[in-house]
């Protein structure tokens, strides 16, 4: 058995933010070598953040960054730090993971697997590395290794096993969703026990514009069990004591055959580590509540785009409805309640207990409201259209008039006090343009934009399980949805349930089945006709330039509008080709 004691720095690093998050990366080197680590480790491009996009385009940009990492290895003195940055050759830009120590850069890995699919478009970035480095100290071997390394068929971690390597490390920049954290289990277990080697799989935390990543790092013996982990949507260090069994074999021919496959090179380095007590801590992190996470990640990414954007104070329009309801829980409890503003716009069609239960709810949260009514605007506006509207009969330019003025008031205050305005419209009603242009849809962060209605009242209902009191009133819950822009008006006027409507958009948008598979959907076919279904999916393709025009929110689930799903505006596939699809013998 060999010792070895790794400290895993899972950290909230900021886009090109170069000078803080350099900063942090030594306190936490200086903060291992006090544990006597012998090594630690920290996220993917941890020195830029992640993901930087167009910022690596900019040579300066870059000559700072490996600044930066010189800047690191002089604090590397009887520790091995691996640190993420972006590399540079006569040859491209490179996704990087650095190996220092004692003030000394001995060895440059180069990711060799670039994603470029969802969110993700790294090969429009980056060069591949052709480069499989390991770390050796007399009977341990680290193969060291970036993400998307470790996916698919994880050839890089394969190779590192072939060459005898009884330790895997693996840095990330791994987005949440609510499927990821159970699929990273499975897969990360099948890769430690196939290698037979201990895999720490150590994951960024925060919340970078859209993408949330959830930290959720782990360790696996050589068995595939989790025997180490911290926890998710916080920043966290840990600090692992691994006993290794021997795996130590010269390099074989599998290895040889596959390096010339993949066109790679095998790079070794000698370290000496100081022995350590073992402490291995197990902890059952499979039970996973898909709400408590869903919840976690909206407040971490309410918390971060606030604060990576200079923003001390957010503004929310509340409607006495459950969307606006559960985003000023969520702001509540990412930035306080001393820090949010609350508006109520009461209109002629506006019912009491919009008002009463908006009171209600800033009462809970501790939050003052200021009820602004909007019927002299209004009303103005519509005398000013008189003249133009004339003899027409009235549509739902008259019903949205409501929800612009609202808009032009919240932005204007917004403009005014330099708050950030938080949207309250959901992915349910963003599908299918149920919303409005410039009145509700107004705003500099959408936080549920990726929320189905259906789950907006799953986190309702879990917010007052773990809050003292109910925050959230009950009759905001129970009452029917409706957007009160007109007398006696509900959701279900224009939509259907939001059960059936949310099936449709998980089946078309995020697990992308075509119409026929759609309306062949059992649990579909007894409550829906196949019209009704195309109307949904044509109503879905042609509110494309609405979502163009959407403030960014938080992506929770697998396939999120936006960076996951770039659908055309301009496009004749959402006249015909539906019902082609549709009427095919």
């Amino acid at each position: 058995m060999s010792k070895i004691k790794i400290s895993m720095s899972q950290i909230n690093t900021t886009v090109g933010s170069l000078d803080s998050n350099t900063k942090k990366i030594i306190e936490k080197i200086k903060k291992a070598k006090k544990e006597n680590s012998n090594v630690i480790c920290f996220p993917e491009l941890s020195i830029p953040g992640y993901p930087p996009e167009d910022l690596v385009l900019s040579d300066l940009f870059i000559k700072n960054n490996i600044q930066a990492l010189n800047t690191i290895k002089k604090h590397t003195k009887n520790i091995i730090a691996i640190v993420g940055f972006i590399d540079k050759d006569i040859n491209g830009i490179y996704n990087s993971a650095a190996i220092l120590n004692n003030g000394n850069i001995i060895e440059i890995y180069r990711k060799t697997k670039l994603p470029n699919y969802g969110v993700f478009d790294e090969k429009r970035y980056f060069n591949s590395g052709s480069k499989v480095v390991v770390i050796q100290k007399n009977n341990i071997k680290i193969g060291i290794s970036i993400c998307e390394d470790i996916w698919d068929d994880y050839e890089i971690c394969k190779l590192q096993s072939n060459y005898g390597c009884n330790l895997l490390i693996n840095i990330n920049g791994s987005p949440y969703d609510i499927d990821k954290k159970q699929t990273r289990i499975k897969h990360l277990s099948s890769v430690s026990k196939n290698c037979n080697a201990h895999l720490v799989y150590l994951n960024l935390v925060g919340g970078q514009d859209e993408l949330i990543f959830d930290g959720s790092s782990l360790v696996f013996n050589n068995l595939g069990n989790i025997i180490y982990s911290l926890p998710s949507f916080e920043e966290k260090d840990g600090i692992i004591d691994l006993d290794l069994d021997l795996n130590f074999n010269e390099p074989n021919k599998t290895l040889i055959t596959n390096l010339k496959k993949y066109n790679l090179s095998v790079k070794e380095i000698d370290f000496q580590y100081m022995n350590t007590k073992e402490r291995n801590r197990v902890l059952d992190i499979t039970k996973i509540n898909e709400i408590e996470d869903v919840y976690k990640a909206l407040v971490l990414g309410t918390r971060d785009y606030l604060i990576k954007n200079k923003f001390n104070k957010c503004l929310v329009s509340l409607s006495g409805g459950i969307d606006s309801a559960v985003v000023t829980a969520i702001a509540a409890k990412a930035v306080g309640s001393k820090n949010i503003v609350t508006v109520n716009l009461p209109s002629r069609y506006s019912s009491d207990h919009s008002i009463t239960d908006s009171e209600k709810l800033c009462k809970n949260l501790g939050i003052k409201l200021i009820n602004l009514p909007i019927e002299d605007a209004h009303k103005s506006m519509e005398d000013s259209l008189n003249f133009i509207f004339k003899n027409t009969k009235k549509n739902v330019a008259e019903e949205n008039l409501q929800a612009r003025i609202r808009g032009n008031i919240i932005m204007t205050i917004s403009n005014k006090f330099s708050l950030l305005v938080l949207s309250t419209g959901n992915k349910s009603e963003i599908a299918t343009g149920y919303a409005t242009l410039y009145g509700d849809m107004a705003g500099g962060f959408s936080v549920l934009k990726d929320v189905p209605k259906t789950m907006v009242y799953k986190l309702a209902n879990y917010i007052n399980k773990v809050s003292d009191n109910y925050t959230i009133p009950i009759n905001i819950i129970n009452k029917p949805p409706s957007a009160e822009l007109k007398p006696d008006q509900v959701d279900q006027d224009k939509l259907p349930e939001y059960e059936i409507l949310d099936k449709i958009i998980e089946l078309y948008v995020e697990k992308k089945q075509n119409i026929k598979e759609i309306m062949s959907n059992k649990i579909l076919r007894k409550k829906i006709s196949n019209d009704e279904i195309l109307d949904i999916i044509q109503m879905i393709d042609r509110n494309e330039y609405k979502r163009r025009q959407s403030p960014p929110g938080v992506k929770i689930t697998p396939l999120a509008f936006g960076k996951d799903r770039r659908y055309p505006i301009a496009s004749e596939l959402k006249y015909t080709y539906t019902k082609f699809i549709y009427y095919d013998k």
